[in-house]
C-alpha cells in the first residue's frame, strides 16, 4: 500500500484552551517533531492560523517533506460530531453553539492535498490505548476545560450525542443550574484559569518557581471534586484504569496524583489508582493513529 512508504507522517494540532501542542507523527506512532505554546482562545483565529501558517511552519521547523504528509489532525476541547463535522459546544475556546467546520476542513484539504480529521479529548484516550492497550480505560484531561475519553472493551465510546466523557459538567450541588455561556460545574472549580487567577500564578515566570506548599494547597482544592468525579465514573463503568493528563495535572504533578489516590482509596469499592499518561504526546499519537487507520481503510476500499 502507498501509505507504507518510508517517512510518511501526519501533522497534528492539539488545542487545550489557551495551550497548543503540535507535532509530526509517523505511521508507526513515533513523534518526529513537537512544539508547545500558549495561544489565543478565539476559535476562528485558531482555525485561520492552522490553515494560513501553522501547518507550513511546522513542516519547515521539522525539515519535513510536504509530499510525505498523509493527513492533518486537530483535537479540540469540546463536543464534536464527526458525522456532521460540527463543533457543538466548547466554552473553553469561546464556542457556545454549533459551529460548522466542514468548509474549513475542505479548504484545508484543497490547500494541502490531504484529508483533515477533527476530534476532541477522545484523541488523548486513543493515544493512551495505542500505547498501553488497556481493554477498559478512562482518560481524564484537566486543563482549561475538563473532559474525559472512555474506552470500553477496546472500543471508544462517544455516546448518542457525542457527549460521553463531558465530566466538566458533573454536578456537586443540589441547587446548581447550568447556564449556556458558562463552564461546567467541575470546570468552574478546577479549570486551569480558575487556579491561575485564584492563586496568582502569573507572578511566577516558571512553574518550577511555585513553592511546594502552594502546589499542595492547589492539589487539595482540585482533589476534593475530582476524586468524587473519578470515583463515580469508576463505579458506573467498573473500570480501574484511570489516566490523568492536561495542564492542571502537569502543573500539580505528584502532589495531585498522591492526594487523588489517597482519597480514592477511601471512596472506591474496588482498587483504583490514577496514573500519568504513558506519553506526554498521547493526543498527538492518538490522532495520528486515527488518521493512519482511516487512510489504510480508504486504500483497502479502493483495492
Amino acid at each position: 500500500l502507498a501509505i507504507n512508504g518510508p517517512g510518511r507522517f501526519s501533522a497534528v494540532f492539539a488545542l487545550e484552551g489557551s495551550f497548543l501542542s503540535m507535532g509530526l507523527v509517523d505511521i508507526s506512532g513515533r513523534v518526529l517533531h513537537r512544539q508547545k505554546t500558549r495561544t489565543a482562545q478565539d476559535f476562528g483565529a485558531f482555525l485561520a492560523e492552522v490553515r494560513d501558517g501553522l501547518v507550513s511552519s511546522l513542516l519547515h521547523a521539522a525539515g519535513a517533506d510536504p509530499a510525505r504528509l498523509i493527513g492533518v489532525g486537530v483535537t479540540l476541547p469540546g463536543t464534536y460530531d464527526p458525522a456532521r463535522r460540527v463543533l457543538d459546544y466548547a466554552p473553553a475556546i469561546g464556542v457556545f453553539g454549533p459551529v460548522e467546520i466542514g468548509p474549513w476542513m475542505d479548504g484545508m484539504t484543497q490547500k494541502f492535498g490531504v484529508p483533515v480529521y477533527v476530534d476532541d479529548t477522545n484523541a488523548q484516550c486513543m493515544g493512551e490505548h495505542e500505547l498501553c492497550r488497556a481493554r477498559d480505560l478512562v482518560y481524564v484531561s484537566a486543563g482549561t476545560g475538563v473532559g474525559a475519553g472512555v474506552m470500553l472493551d477496546g472500543r471508544l465510546r462517544r455516546g448518542e450525542t457525542n457527549k460521553c466523557g463531558e465530566i466538566g459538567y458533573n454536578v456537586f450541588f443540589e441547587d446548581y443550574k447550568r447556564t449556556a455561556r458558562a463552564a461546567g460545574c467541575l470546570e468552574q472549580r478546577i479549570g486551569y484559569h480558575v487556579l491561575e487567577q485564584q492563586f496568582a500564578l502569573d507572578r511566577f515566570s516558571r512553574r518550577s518557581q511555585i513553592p511546594p506548599a502552594l502546589l499542595a494547597q492547589m492539589a487539595a482544592q482540585v482533589t476534593k471534586p475530582l476524586a468524587l468525579c473519578i470515583a463515580n465514573l469508576t463505579h458506573v463503568l467498573d473500570c480501574s484504569t484511570v489516566v490523568l493528563g492536561g495542564e492542571v495535572a502537569e502543573l500539580l504533578g505528584d502532589a495531585l496524583l498522591d492526594a487523588l489516590n489517597a482519597r480514592l482509596e477511601e471512596l472506591c469499592l474496588s482498587p483504583v489508582r490514577v496514573r500519568r499518561p504513558a506519553s506526554a504526546d498521547d493526543g498527538l499519537i492518538g490522532m495520528a493513529a486515527h488518521i493512519t487507520r482511516m487512510e489504510v481503510d480508504a486504500l483497502l476500499e479502493e483495492e
